[in-house]
């Protein structure tokens, strides 16, 4: 807790003597924030949230009471520097940030109703999802800003929250117009397995099952580029409440004795692509072995693995 007084103390200082020196108002309010939302993060989170709870002193409960209290003061400060900014300065180029910011403090100290509408104005906004550089608050290290991409999928998390599960799918589909934009593959599948949990989640909460297993089912095999075990586990769940586990163990063991294959252009490539058709829904095999593998023999061992090797197959067997 020293440690976090005497960092408050420094940012503090150099805050006002570069306010003294500094004529762009706009960037010393963001930067000042910042600071302060990313010193919550780093610093008091840690205290105010411990992994440990079970044998935790009763110094160690007042630190954390004290930690969660100044916290919440702190955020209440971010949150006061980033409405001055919007205010005073509606055509900084810093206006979308610092919304997309205040939004995440918002939710840290739980006020859900001011973070919708703050999400909302990023929404409605010209903000450019394409714009370099991220966010810029600490709290995402990501290549583009994806300002109404990400405000999308807020609002539809806040929506399931209170399962209002027709007002979650319609901000999960305003995505659509807003796609999710980075460099890496595995940023993408992860971003798509995000998007695939949420969407089931909906469905299900409305009792629509064949809706969703129609998201979920496409799902049930590690896709090799981003952790899909949780969406895994919610399909299985899923399952059980229309089908009995034995049941679903046998049509799983008999879609993988029936592979299809087709030939797909890539980026101006063909590849050879391999699908099974569990419950009427089509599902690739993602193994990259299979595009080396020379003999059908090996293909077919290959093939097994997966089958044997899955989570999904694992949790019909137990």
């Amino acid at each position: 807790m020293k440690n976090t007084f005497l960092t408050l103390s420094l940012l503090f200082s150099i805050l006002t003597f570069s306010q003294k020196k500094a004529n762009n108002e706009d960037l010393i309010l963001f930067e000042k924030a910042v600071a302060l939302q990313e010193l919550v993060n780093d610093e008091l989170e840690r205290i105010a949230n411990p992994k440990d709870t079970i044998d935790i002193t009763n110094e160690e409960k007042i630190k954390q009471s004290f930690a969660i209290d100044l916290k919440e003061n702190i955020l209440d400060k971010v949150i006061e520097n980033y409405d001055e900014l919007i205010e005073k300065f509606p055509k900084s180029k810093l206006i979308f940030r610092a919304l997309n910011n205040k939004a995440f403090a918002e939710l840290e100290i739980e006020d859900y109703d001011e973070a919708k509408m703050t999400f909302l104005k990023v929404l409605n906004s010209k903000a450019n999802d394409k714009e370099k550089g991220g966010i810029g608050s600490g709290i995402m290290a990501e290549p583009y800003a994806n300002y109404k991409n990400r405000a999308s999928k807020k609002l539809a998390e806040l929506e399931l929250q209170n399962k209002n599960y027709k007002e979650a799918i319609k901000y999960l589909d305003e995505t659509k117009k807003h796609p999710y934009r980075h460099f890496c593959g595995n940023e993408y599948a992860a971003d798509e397995i995000y998007m695939a949990e949420m969407y089931s989640k909906c469905y299900l909460g409305m009792n629509e099952y064949e809706k969703a297993y129609d998201i979920l089912l496409p799902n049930i095999l590690e896709n090799g580029l981003a952790d899909n075990s949780n969406l895994i586990d919610t399909a299985f769940n899923a399952l059980l409440k229309k089908y009995k586990k034995e049941d679903l163990k046998v049509q799983l063991e008999i879609s993988f004795s029936n592979v299809t294959t087709e030939k797909e252009i890539r980026n101006k490539n063909e590849y050879t692509f391999y699908y099974i058709n569990f419950l009427n829904r089509k599902i690739q095999l993602s193994s990259w072995n299979l595009f080396e593998l020379l003999s059908e023999q090996e293909r077919q061992n290959a093939i097994k693995q997966i089958l044997i090797e899955s989570k999904f197959y694992k949790l019909l067997t137990q």
